[in-house]
């Protein structure tokens, strides 16, 4: 049975709400630079921003996604910039089933493996198995310990002339509810979307966990400016894990 694409309702207005980050950028150019980074695979690609963002820093890049209305509007991107970004409908929990080929980074952004429905150790050892020996693996996130001590409840991410996007969030124990409403109130053309999406809340202390269970050693850092992690004080977690041997 296909697999239901939860992004085909928000996939063409998905990237409204992301705006141009050069301290995010410049991250990015340092973290591969140090790092002696050839290929990238982005394993969670989306509609392709950051494919785009890698390749005009002079990468090899590759994109997979399990969204087919994301993959769309990636490959339509791709085109209208005049470049030739290889794009594969993968898994990222089984990505040695689709590329024969080893890339030195792997990034992963943006809570994709975080949805409730991955399997974090499978998802981390697929990564892994196409991964160089020296490769990087670059997981990133918005809850922080910081964040989860009073977990906001709504966020109005887009509210301009002709579309607003509200989040509103519901938490148990270990999930994240998050409901995104997209309104769209062009004068004579208004249209509402109302997407699902259930994130698995895992802070600093589950992630190390994680890590060790799957021979993955990581530096960890609180935002893009490249300060350390700090439980009290950290606005996004940043992980950057390697193979441990």
């Amino acid at each position: 049975m296909a697999q239901e694409d939860r992004y085909s309702d928000i996939a063409e207005r998905y990237d409204y709400m992301l705006f141009n980050n050069p301290e995010r950028e410049g991250f990015f150019k340092e973290l591969f630079l140090r790092n002696k980074v050839g290929k990238i695979l982005d394993c969670a690609c989306g509609t392709g921003r950051d494919l785009l963002l890698f390749n005009s820093f002079g990468y090899d890049v590759s994109g997979s996604d399990m969204s087919d209305s994301m993959l769309a509007v990636a490959r339509r991107r791709i085109h209208e910039n005049g470049l030739k970004i290889p794009l594969y409908k993968a898994d990222f929990q089984g990505l040695q089933n689709a590329f024969a080929q080893k890339f030195d980074a792997v990034v992963c952004l943006g809570n994709a493996i975080s949805e409730a429905d991955v399997d974090v150790v499978k998802a981390l050892n697929s990564m892994k198995s196409v991964l160089n020996s020296n490769g990087i693996i670059v997981l990133d996130q918005g809850q922080t310990d910081l964040s989860m001590r009073n977990p906001p409840k709504y966020s109005l991410e887009v509210n301009d002339r002709d579309f607003s996007r509200l989040f509103t969030m519901d938490y148990t124990k270990e999930i994240m509810t998050v409901n995104v409403f997209d309104i769209l109130h062009k004068e004579n053309q208004n249209d509402f979307k109302h997407s699902r999406f259930e994130i698995r809340i895992r802070l600093y202390d589950d992630w190390r966990e994680i890590l060790k269970e799957t021979n993955l050693v990581a530096d960890y850092y609180g935002y893009w400016d490249r300060e350390s992690y700090n439980k009290t004080s950290s606005r996004r977690m940043i992980i950057v894990a390697r193979k441990n041997g």
